[in-house]
This record gives C-alpha cells, structure tokens and sequence, in this order.
C-alpha cells in the first residue's frame, strides 16, 4: 500500500499531537493517525514541545522537529499569532544559522521563517 507525503504528514501529525496528550480520547488502534481529522484538536501544545525541542541543542531528532514544525505551520497557520511569530522568528533563525540540519530542514525552515515574517508584517500593518 502507497501512503502520499500528505497521508504520512497527517499521520505525523496526529501522532504527536496523542502522544501530548491534545487528543484526550484512548486510541485502540494506530489507525487514528490517518483517519483522525486535524481540526479535532488544537495544536498549541504540540507547537511549544516542537519549539522547546528546537532550542534544544543536542537534539538528534532535529530533522524530524523541524518536518513537523514545518507541517503544522502549513495546516494550522492559525497557530501562529503576532506574538508567538516575533517569539519564534529568532529561533528559526538560530537554528538555521547553526548548520545542524539537513538540507530539506533548511528549506523547511526558511519557509517556516517566510510565515512568520508576513504575520509579523501584517501585524505592525495593523498597529495603530
């Protein structure tokens, strides 16, 4: 059976949203992770645990943080308030700055850095 990148990103994201407990229901099967709807949970505990593990400097999983950091932003945009992008901006920067990720990290990270400077935008647009 082929899953598409979409499927396997959604069930990523699933995953790591259950395992932060943002999916209160138990889960009797692994199904779930393709099956559940993204909009049935929030998603601002899993974005703190991906930043915390961001800044974490001796993460070797910092690929996979970034992926799904990554895969968030892009299906749940509404995350990202003008604070939370002026709070996360330099950490993606950090990090991009560093060299320690992979090449498809990197180009993961500059798109994550573009969204969070357009929100930053349009909120200094709407401030008085």
């Amino acid at each position: 059976m082929h899953i598409s990148t979409d499927a396997c990103e959604i069930a990523n994201l699933n995953y790591w949203s259950y395992w932060l407990g943002e999916i209160a229901d138990p889960q009797l099967a692994d199904t779930f992770m393709v099956e559940l709807d993204l909009d049935s949970w929030r998603g601002d505990r899993l974005l703190r645990h991906l930043v915390t593990k961001l800044t974490d400097a001796g993460n070797a999983y910092v690929d996979v943080v970034v992926q799904t950091l990554w895969a968030l932003i892009i299906r749940k945009p509404t995350l990202l308030s003008g604070k939370i992008a002026g709070d996360l901006a330099p950490i993606v920067s950090k990090t991009l700055d560093e060299g320690t990720v992979s090449s498809q990290s990197r180009r993961e990270l500059k798109e994550v850095l573009y969204a969070l400077r357009m929100i930053q935008r349009r909120v200094e647009g709407l401030a008085p």
